[in-house]
């Protein structure tokens, strides 16, 4: 079931109609793991979960983090990928009633997964063409998105400074996301994300571990989500960076997602 600190998008009610369909899929799902399991996926899980935990315990940083869990997930065909975590049964669930994401959380087999993941998770979010991911920071978490349907335009930050209510932002990446592309971010590279669905059924799965340490001190504070919702679509100034005010979920809906 999904947990309501890592949605980041959602409200209360969608969060809690979103969870039982999760549950119903789960529990449908447990036929497609009754015979036996492609072996190299059930591989990439674990090393997933090694992944995770090894940057929950500081036994590498976020930017490692980056380049493995990035490695990791180019390393298996997204074909595999969307079967083994029965991707396509969880967007049934997805009616896109708007140009915000959907979002269902798959799961890992027990006997792959282990105990209950700590501080982490995954999620698939699918978006109707012109739907977003709107653009926002994160403290104290670290997010991969893996292109597993349809395609995207990606638009990201470095965050430098946090100002007066508004993030200084230098421009990173501006470029279409196709199928089986993959960004990541953490407090040291691209930590303003923002994506754009440029065709329907478009969906990403999302790694992401939270309660990661600061890499540096922050000057906003983030919601209960780690998110900090911001205005990323201003012009540089003449320094080259943005300036990018703080903005409420519903003001950055209202002008990223309409």
């Amino acid at each position: 079931m999904t947990d309501e600190r890592f949605d980041p998008t959602r409200r209360d009610a969608l969060q809690r109609c979103c969870a039982l369909a999760v549950l119903i899929s789960a529990l449908a799902r447990s036929q497609a793991w009754a015979g036996s399991r492609p072996a190299h996926l059930d591989r990439w899980a674990r090393d997933l979960v090694t992944l995770n935990d090894d940057l929950r315990q500081n036994k590498i940083g976020v930017a490692a983090w980056q380049a493995r869990v990035e490695h990791l997930n180019r390393s298996v065909g997204v074909g595999e990928l969307a079967g083994y975590l029965d991707i396509d049964r969880l967007a049934r669930e997805f009616t896109y009633p708007s140009n915000l994401a959907e979002f269902a959380d798959p799961i890992l087999p027990a006997d792959v997964l282990g105990s209950k993941p700590k501080n982490w998770f995954m999620r698939v979010f699918g978006m109707r063409r012109g739907g977003a991911i709107i653009p926002h920071v994160h403290n104290h978490m670290v997010s991969a998105h893996l292109v597993v349907s349809g395609a995207f335009h990606a638009r990201t930050h470095d965050r430098i400074a946090d100002i007066d209510n508004a993030v200084m932002l230098r421009p990173s990446i501006d470029r279409p996301l196709a199928l089986g592309d993959i960004i990541s971010m953490s407090d040291q590279r691209d930590n303003q994300h923002w994506l754009i669905a440029e065709k329907d059924r478009s969906m990403t799965f999302d790694v992401g571990v939270v309660d990661v340490p600061a890499s540096w001190k922050y000057g906003l504070a983030a919601n209960k989500n780690y998110m900090i919702f911001v205005d990323a679509g201003r012009k540089p100034e003449s320094s080259g960076l943005v300036r990018a005010p703080v903005m409420t979920f519903e003001q950055c809906a209202a002008k990223y997602a309409t």
